[in-house]
């Protein structure tokens, strides 16, 4: 099959397409022959920078040098115009009137093509189909008219699947399929557990609020001195202005957590970051909100427990419906603090659920799981 990607925005971005919108190509060309395409618009940031490794498996497509939507929406439609033809599929992400009339397009254009769409959903978007919203069940049929030419969508969070599945707009187009873990660029995946150490380790822009990496800093504060001083507590991601100022006052007022705290910045080499994450045993992400959080993911592959807070319905789906690592609910530097001084002072506990966390997360988010699903709904959607 050859399967055409498209997305608005800066998308022609390399550390975009290495999460789950280049990945789903990636993986569809290597394991299942797919020729495959993926077409972005300008960034604005940097000129992006792009692995041979993936440049061999996905062609690599600007179709927009506009910074602005309205004008990358006109590129769009004529690059469709002019290529759809050649294709068996196509993926748009999120949902919209702007994606229905894409798909529409598409479809009078190459009536056979099938059209997938990626929800991508957070919050917003659940709340937007929730049958608890008011008119729900006008605006859905309404909405599923709207949507008509896409063959299927998928959700990532499973609480969303079951709760829309069978919702007027979604019936019998909705699928689960989660987002993953990208290896690629890391020359070694294997973990040895034996060669961990006493880290704790938090990813992230550092300082946003939806982070909340203050928090993280309180609850190192609450943990007893004697097993404080046995561990090590790293912080890598850019930081914003303010925050480099808060942790420079955080650590000028407790002076004894200096020798503890490990700053390492923005990490981009991805064997690097790997490399951390394989030496860590502990992931603590105690945001206030997250779609899927990829870095929790990620430190679990690399085999961390996560000591995450419910910052979305996907932590379920994270955490294997809570049965690895620690949900705090509570949002309190104690109630972190009490979730990790579990772990820290239960070795035997800890490596049993390292464990845990490598087998489930490889074999759930990836991509060659993720892979064969689409795979299979592709299939199923060209035959139907």
């Amino acid at each position: 099959m050859r399967i055409l990607e498209i997305l608005s925005g800066p998308s022609y971005d390399s550390v975009i397409a290495y999460k789950d919108a280049g990945m789903l190509l990636y993986e569809l060309n290597k394991s299942f022959n797919y020729t495959t395409n993926y077409c972005g618009c300008n960034s604005s940031e940097y000129e992006a920078e792009w692995n041979p490794q993936f440049l061999k498996s996905v062609g690599i497509n600007k179709i927009s040098e506009s910074l602005e939507f309205k004008q990358q929406v006109l590129d769009i439609k004529e690059y469709i115009k002019d290529h759809i033809i050649s294709y068996d599929a196509v993926i748009f992400f999120n949902y919209g009137n702007t994606i229905y009339k894409l798909a529409k397009l598409c479809k009078q254009v190459n009536p056979k093509v099938v059209v997938y769409v990626k929800l991508d959903m957070g919050k917003g978007g659940y709340a937007h189909f929730s049958p608890n919203r008011d008119f729900f069940f006008l605006r859905s049929y309404f909405e599923a008219f709207k949507s008509r030419y896409i063959d299927f969508f998928t959700v990532e969070t499973e609480e969303y699947y079951n709760t829309l599945k069978d919702t007027p707009i979604f019936k019998g187009r909705l699928h689960y399929l989660p987002n993953g873990v990208s290896t690629l660029g890391i020359d070694d995946v294997t973990v040895n557990v034996e060669q961990k150490e006493n880290i704790v380790i938090t990813v992230g822009r550092l300082g946003i609020y939806e982070k909340n990496t203050e928090l993280f800093l309180d609850s190192i504060l609450e943990i007893p001195d004697n097993l404080r001083n046995q561990w090590k507590f790293y912080l890598v991601g850019p930081q914003t202005e303010e925050f480099s100022k808060y942790i420079a006052k955080f650590i000028e007022d407790n002076p004894m957590l200096e020798s503890n705290i490990v700053q390492l910045g923005n990490i981009t080499d991805r064997n690097e970051l790997s490399d951390l994450l394989k030496k860590s045993k502990i992931i603590c992400m105690p945001s206030r909100t997250e779609s899927t959080c990829i870095a929790t993911l990620e430190g679990m592959y690399f085999g961390c427990v996560p000591i995450i807070s419910r910052y979305s319905s996907f932590v379920r789906d994270t955490t294997n419906n809570e049965t690895i690592g620690k949900v705090v609910d509570d949002y309190t530097s104690s109630g972190f603090a009490k979730a990790m001084v579990e772990y820290m002072e239960d070795e035997v506990l800890i490596k049993a659920e390292v464990e845990k966390a490598i087998s489930y997360s490889r074999d759930t988010f990836d991509y060659k799981t993720i892979g064969a699903e689409l795979n299979r709904l592709l299939m199923l959607y060209k035959k139907g």
